[in-house]
């Protein structure tokens, strides 16, 4: 199911009920401070967030969640009476107050999160290692999102909630990429699924770097 987070106003958010993001089929939580939104986004790990530009540190709401590693992508909607003071960072603004006008946006915004979960076959190395447990395992990437990735790793000695700390050695990058995952598909035919939790430095933009490789047509990136 979708997760959406709303920080808005109490006006914003009476006008926000008659939209798509009260949608039955959406799980959905809502903040009017700022800073609540910021702790309720680790907690409730949304797809979409919808930020009120009106609402005072909306702007650094928005830059602490796209720094914040969650463990999927997250898309920004930001709502403003002026878009022409819309953050470079959001990636679709919508100017108040709502109206039928919306109703497409809001049907591409929904789409969003499940572009953004866009899954690549690959194939390279991982080297795994269970979080305070000694040794470490090889694997072989067989496909890769920005949420996480499937391995295949016979006799590897996970199980569903395990937390393994990871080597990604992304073709292309000069260093292995160094982050944190969890065990969240049983194995199967000796494939576990992984899903990306924290990453070192600037692993996650290294990540999305090269996703962004992966997706664009032949010739204009790989």
């Amino acid at each position: 199911m979708t997760t959406v987070l709303v920080c808005a106003t109490a006006e914003v958010e009476s006008d926000l009920i008659h939209t798509l993001f009260w949608r039955d089929d959406l799980e959905r939580y809502v903040a009017d401070r700022a800073d609540d939104a910021g702790a309720l986004a680790l907690t409730t790990e949304p797809h979409i967030v919808v930020v009120d530009l009106g609402l005072r540190g909306a702007g650094k709401l928005i830059t602490t969640l796209r720094s914040q590693a969650l463990p999927h992508p997250v898309s920004i909607v930001a709502l403003s009476y002026d878009p022409s003071e819309t953050p470079e960072s959001a990636d679709t603004v919508l100017s108040l107050p709502s109206s039928p006008a919306w109703d497409e946006t809001l049907d591409q915004v929904l789409q969003m999160p499940t572009r953004k979960q866009a899954r690549f076959d690959v194939r390279f190395d991982v080297l795994s290692m269970l979080r305070n447990k000694p040794g470490a395992h090889r694997g072989v990437v067989l496909n890769i999102s920005a949420g996480g990735i499937l391995v295949e790793c016979p006799d590897l000695p996970l199980h569903p909630g395990d937390d393994v700390n990871l080597s990604l050695p992304i073709p292309g990058l000069r260093s292995p990429v160094e982050g944190r995952a969890r065990v969240v598909r049983q194995p199967v035919e000796d494939h576990i699924g992984l899903r990306f939790e924290a990453f070192a430095g600037n692993g996650d933009a290294s990540v999305r770097h090269f996703l962004e490789t992966l997706a664009a047509p032949p010739g204009e990136g790989r």
